[in-house]
């Protein structure tokens, strides 16, 4: 998020200190993502934490909390276990909970990372690439070491196809809006209906395709990109397991899928110890799936969630250069990862 939650930093600090027994000597906004509020939190003994913070009022971020009785015990069980250490992992509070509700909101600590995000590091250098392609095998190799009933299973899910048909109805019978946002918006918008509604169709297509596949689904953290990543000391570090789900090996590939991807798959097939057949029709459903779900996301921010323009000039950004841009190059993308595996055969 771009602007800070409405709560008094010291109301935050106290309820910290009360629900987990730490000091606080401050705590500071981070303005990212969009899922939920981000914090850092300097403690007296030195001691630093991340906090996430999700709003009841925001129905998208009481999605967000349903999530975490599914991932919060994941990664808990993940770093306590000595399955898998360079992550993210939630801190116990006093009651021995992964989470804590007060004055409308929940809220999760979690171990305090150092070191730079790889948001703005793209195009990943060679041995970057090798690095994330064999941290994604190391996660895949662990579950069978996972508590499999605690973790939410890929049923190819395209129920985000409700929100954003009724978005565009709204857009289109919306004669102006009332700021330039929403009016660039709405042009965007109308201009891309027809291939909106295609691929939507697509995936409807692809989802069967999906479903009908048999292979065993695997550990996979859900949304590896450079901001989901941190760089410390040489060490690669993965953050933010929201999205962690067992599914098809393919998903983990839907966001090295261009020129990056025959350094990214080779590390990946080294490590994992054994060639892997591709799905390519998976490789597609996942991409558009992506696409689409997170333009409903931004949609929804824009025409019901938002309180604060700045917000809405971040979501619309989102979807001119992080979603509608990309769509062309997916097709492509696929013919040219078709042509990589077809020369290893």
């Amino acid at each position: 998020m771009e602007v800070n939650y409405y709560i008094e930093n010291g109301v935050l600090m106290m309820n910290l200190d009360q629900e987990y027994g730490i000091e606080i000597a401050s705590v500071h906004f981070i303005p990212q993502g969009d899922s939920a509020y981000s914090y850092w939190v300097n403690c007296a003994n030195g001691e630093k934490y991340y906090v996430k913070l999700f709003d009841h009022q925001n129905d998208g971020q009481r999605t967000r909390v349903e999530r975490l009785q599914f991932y919060l015990p994941l990664t808990w069980q993940m770093y306590h276990q000595g399955l898998f250490r360079n992550m993210t992992y939630p801190i116990l509070n006093r009651d021995g909970g992964f989470k804590t509700t007060f004055n409308n909101v929940t809220v999760v600590l979690f171990n305090f990372i150092e070191g730079e995000t790889l948001a703005e590091a793209y195009p990943f250098s060679k041995e970057m690439l090798e690095n994330i392609g064999k941290s994604v095998a190391a996660i895949q190799l662990i579950t069978p070491f996972i508590d499999r009933t605690t973790l939410l299973a890929d049923t190819f899910d395209i129920s985000f196809e409700s929100d954003l048909e009724k978005c565009i109805s709204m857009i289109e019978s919306t004669i102006t809006f009332n700021n330039p946002i929403k009016q660039t918006l709405r042009q965007v918008v109308l201009s891309k209906k027809e291939q909106i509604f295609a691929l939507l169709h697509l995936v409807r297509k692809l989802q069967g395709i999906s479903i009908a596949e048999t292979k065993e689904k695997v550990l996979c953290h859900g949304d590896i990109w450079g901001g989901n990543l941190i760089r410390h000391k040489n060490e690669l570090y993965f953050i933010d397991w929201e999205s962690a789900i067992l599914a098809p090996p393919e998903y983990n590939f839907v966001n090295y899928m261009g020129e990056e991807f025959d350094v990214f798959f080779s590390a990946y097939e080294k490590n994992i110890g054994e060639s892997l057949t591709l799905n390519l029709d998976l490789l597609r459903f996942y991409a558009y799936r992506n696409h689409l779900r997170n333009l409903t996301n931004w949609l929804m921010n824009i025409l019901h969630r938002n309180t604060e323009e700045v917000q809405n000039e971040k979501d619309l950004e989102k979807i001119l250069y992080h979603c509608m841009n990309r769509w062309d190059s997916i097709e492509a993308n696929v013919r040219a990862i078709d042509a990589i595996l077809q020369k290893r055969t």
